[in-house]
């Protein structure tokens, strides 16, 4: 009996959704399993017509109007329509332009559009007829003409769109401004390496909640009552242009914002352009004696620069997590973990040296506004350089939890890296987190051995045991010890909690190793 047939279609459409991603002719082979799934497929509302997915153009442009045929007779919606296409000839052009005239015709929800042409034929532009598509949702459209008639009639009809992205295309101050005002649902705009505007301008929008200006040559933004925008992202053209003026003090919800590539900000006015800015990811370089940011509302700051800890001065009373980061590889989820306060994160990039270590000491020393009780450091330097370590003349700087991520195999630079740390800090909990094991089925390795040694000469007064575990054990839970960045795949990771217990039990640990 064929039970697959008697599935509703709703149902078989859902399991049809798990191919999303995958080349169509799997969608063709789930239709063999039953007589109705061939049916069904036909009218399948995820459509992907991406090239790159087919053996054979000839083949792609069969499917393109075989599924449309199909689905049009359907005289359903389309979900969502991927169109990824590079055009070569007259003959294909026609196809797409023919499909997706009938296909818009009908609807679509969300659509996604890419298409390159040979260098002898005209860029390609949208139909005018995708400005009548009530339902639609989200627009993204990369290296396409807009409808002849938004550059020339300001005719948006878009009552419905949420989401919108342009990737390469020419836009100008007015069709900015049709459309803001004709998508009055619009939620999320982003302009990625567009042309033809200096001036972004947005008035009187009440449901824009994301905004992103990437690659561009804007020279001023203003946004005006847009009361629930919470997140602005601007990246620069080419690093170091000048920056744009900016104009977004009224937004009282703009709560996170990501700058790039600009110039460094030069004065403690930089911020007085985001009076209620939480989260801030600056990436910029070194130029100018220092980097000075002065906020009451920051809480999370991601910095990517080149600047040392010396020359960077914060006014941030509130502030609860800082990350510096010489590099990219920063990004590893540390500000997906709402319990972390008053913690810091270093991602060094170069060789670290005694130098690094007392500019960090000295960081933290700073009366800024923010002090850090939780310290991480992540490393992925192989080989550290750390001379005369002892000849930084300040006491070890106290700290709730100190966490070292190394990366490469254990070796002896791991050791005199854990040594220098300690010179420096005194932690109560310590963790060491690598991509090496750092214990087998018989005994602990030597770098855990050494840490633990150094934690206890640490300890060289009063009676202090140093335990052992693991971060996601229980009795680290207890202890109120919490990892300060997401665990990755297939990374060890060992403990060492200070407790104050009888003078017998340090001996006890110690024959435990």
């Amino acid at each position: 009996m064929d039970r697959i047939s008697q599935l509703p279609d709703f149902i078989v459409h859902h399991i049809l959704s798990f191919l999303h991603g995958s080349p169509p002719a799997e969608l063709v082979r789930m239709s063999v399993l039953s007589k109705t799934w061939f049916h069904l497929t036909a009218s399948f509302p995820q459509l992907d017509f991406s090239i790159h997915k087919f053996g054979s153009r000839e083949s792609f442009f069969k499917y393109v109007e075989y599924t449309t045929s199909r689905f049009c007779h359907q005289n359903l919606t389309a979900h969502r329509l991927t169109l990824h296409v590079t055009i070569r000839n007259p003959a294909e052009l026609d196809i797409v332009n023919r499909c997706l005239g009938l296909l818009l015709m009908v609807g679509v929800n969300e659509l996604s559009m890419s298409m390159s042409m040979l260098a002898a034929m005209p860029k390609y532009r949208l139909p005018n007829t995708l400005l009548s598509v009530s339902v639609l949702k989200s627009l993204s459209i990369y290296n396409c003409g807009l409808p002849s008639s938004l550059m020339h009639d300001g005719v948006v009809k878009f009552k419905s769109l949420i989401s919108l992205q342009l990737h390469n295309v020419r836009i100008d101050e007015e069709v900015i401004r049709y459309i803001t005002t004709g998508c009055p649902l619009l939620q999320w705009f982003e302009i990625r390496c567009c042309y033809g505007f200096k001036r972004f301008c947005v008035y009187q929008h009440q449901n824009l909640q994301r905004l992103g200006l990437v690659g561009t040559s804007v020279e001023i933004i203003d946004i005006i009552e847009a009361p629930n925008l919470y997140n602005f992202y601007l990246a620069a053209k080419n690093a170091g242009r000048r920056p744009p003026k900016l104009n977004l003090a009224s937004c009282k919800k703009l709560t996170s914002v990501t700058y790039e590539g600009y110039p460094s900000p030069n004065s403690n006015g930089f911020l007085s352009n985001f009076p209620f800015v939480e989260n801030l990811d600056l990436f910029t370089t070194c130029e100018g004696n220092n980097l000075k940011l002065s906020s009451h509302s920051l809480r999370t700051l991601e910095l990517f620069t080149d600047f040392d800890l010396e020359k960077i001065e914060l006014s941030t009373p509130n502030l609860d997590l800082f990350i510096y980061c010489n590099d990219d590889y920063g990004w590893v989820g540390v500000r997906q973990l709402p319990h972390l306060k008053a913690c810091m994160g270093c991602y060094p990039d170069g060789s670290i040296d005694t130098a690094w270590f007392q500019k960090l000491r000295l960081f933290l020393d700073k009366k800024n506004g923010f002090k850090a009780s939780n310290l991480y450091i992540c490393t992925d330097q192989k080989f550290i350089v750390l001379e005369n370590i002892k000849e930084i003349e300040l006491p070890p700087f106290e700290l709730e939890h100190l966490e070292l991520h190394f990366e490469h195999e254990e070796s002896l630079d791991h050791a005199a890296f854990v040594d220098a740390v300690l010179c420096c800090f005194r932690p109560r909990f310590l963790t060491l987190r690598s991509s090496f094991p750092l214990t087998d089925s018989e005994e602990q390795s030597a770098l855990v051995k050494f840490t633990y040694e150094r934690l206890l000469e640490q300890e060289n007064q009063g009676h202090t045991s140093i335990q052992i575990v693991s971060p996601y054990s229980s009795k680290a839970q207890k202890q109120g010890l919490m990892l300060l960045a997401e665990p990755l795949r297939e990374e060890k990771a060992i403990s060492f909690i200070k407790e104050k217990e009888a003078c017998g039990q340090r001996f006890a640990d110690l024959e435990n190793l």
